[in-house]
């Protein structure tokens, strides 16, 4: 596919303090055994795209052990292959980047020097599986300047700050954009991700050199809607924007829906790829009590567990109680403690005996390697 990807790590780390405060947001976990990147990797990866770059801004040390070489996504290659960009000065631009154009500014050598005729651009916030090749091709029909994903959905005032909104005429050109309105009831919700002939990128780059630009959403949409021809193009499929630690944890339990997870997981554009580990199956112990929940790899199960994501490792010990809760990697609750709507991040420790309890409407968090 004659297709470059550029994936951002860190556009919405302002919004997720608890969860992105030691690594970057493409890096959270999710799903039991994934991470956010996983997402627009795998979908770019299945579209037939093989010249990837991720560009990062900060705490990506774990990002970087994820994906190394990239061959869990095929993209360990001699041509192409996979890319991550560390953030770095370049001439006047110092210190992190203010925005997505502040940041392509940084690798307008690597854009200008591929051959790829068209690029699609994609943060890590949004997770829904699609084909890009579709894309592209209404992106040709229509003869756009830059063609925006999109869905129809209910968003409240409280998220609506995170996203961008697109009001379209009927040939599906946008006359109206709206960057992180507060605003309630049905929309076009983007869900930041952008189709484009490399050829145009590069003319934006510069055009915000020159002007100062660093922020696409404003700068860009926002400020040129009606000088560029910008569609949309509607995607109908399960779409979750993890932009909170509330969000995170309802979008995590919604994959306990047999609908979420198959259109996510089983779609027919493609599986959904992450970094292997060679761990040993799940172990169910005499006393163990598993209900509707999502149980990775090499963990040890001897309580009960209930409406609940358990990652790879964890260990849930005698008599405990793990309900509506999400325990990632190597967490371990002891003997009888009992835990309702709880997020423990990694490394996490629930000694015996304790009883935590939050609220399906304000999870409570436990930090990495915190004991408790």
């Amino acid at each position: 596919m004659d297709t470059l990807g550029i994936i951002f790590s860190d556009m919405q780390d302002w919004n997720m303090t608890e969860l992105a405060s030691h690594r970057s947001v493409a890096a959270i976990p999710f799903g039991g055994r994934y991470r956010l990147i996983d997402f627009p990797l795998s979908n770019m990866v299945n579209s037939g795209m093989n010249k990837i770059c991720i560009i990062t801004k900060s705490n990506y040390r774990s990002l970087m052990e994820h994906v190394g070489s990239g061959k869990d996504w095929d993209l360990s290659r001699k041509k192409g292959g996979i890319l991550i960009f560390p953030p770095y000065a370049v001439g006047e631009n110092h210190g992190l980047f203010q925005g997505r154009l502040d940041a392509l500014k940084r690798v307008l050598d690597y854009i200008s020097s591929s051959k790829e005729k068209y690029v699609v651009m994609s943060d890590c916030d949004m997770i829904y599986n699609i084909n890009y090749k579709d894309v592209i091709r209404y992106h040709e029909e229509k003869n756009s300047d830059i063609t925006a994903i999109y869905t129809t959905t209910q968003i409240e005032k409280n998220s609506s700050v995170h996203k961008i909104i697109y009001e379209f005429d009927k040939d599906g050109r946008a006359d109206d954009i709206l960057v992180y309105p507060v605003t309630s009831g049905t929309h076009n919700v983007g869900l930041s991700t952008w189709v484009m002939n490399k050829d145009f990128l590069e003319s934006i780059i510069y055009d915000a050199i020159a002007r100062n630009y660093k922020d696409f959403s404003y700068d860009v949409l926002a400020k040129k809607v009606h000088s560029l021809r910008i569609y949309g193009y509607k995607y109908n499929g399960y779409f979750a924007h993890v932009d909170s630690l509330q969000s995170y944890y309802d979008h995590s339990l919604g994959l306990l829906e047999k609908e979420n997870l198959q259109s996510l997981f089983y779609s027919k554009t493609g599986p959904i790829y992450t970094k292997t580990k060679d761990s040993a199956p799940t172990k169910y112990m005499q006393g163990a009590n598993v209900k509707n929940s999502l149980i990775a790899s090499g963990c040890i199960i001897e309580g009960t567990v209930e409406n609940s994501i358990i990652f790879r490792g964890v260990k849930i010990g005698k008599n405990a109680s793990v309900k509506n809760s999400i325990i990632m990697q190597h967490g371990v609750i002891g003997e009888n403690a009992s835990l309702d709507s709880i997020i423990t991040d990694t490394y996490a420790q629930v000694t015996n005996n304790r009883v935590l309890l939050g609220y399906a409407n304000c999870p409570f968090f436990i930090k990495k390697f915190s004991v408790v």
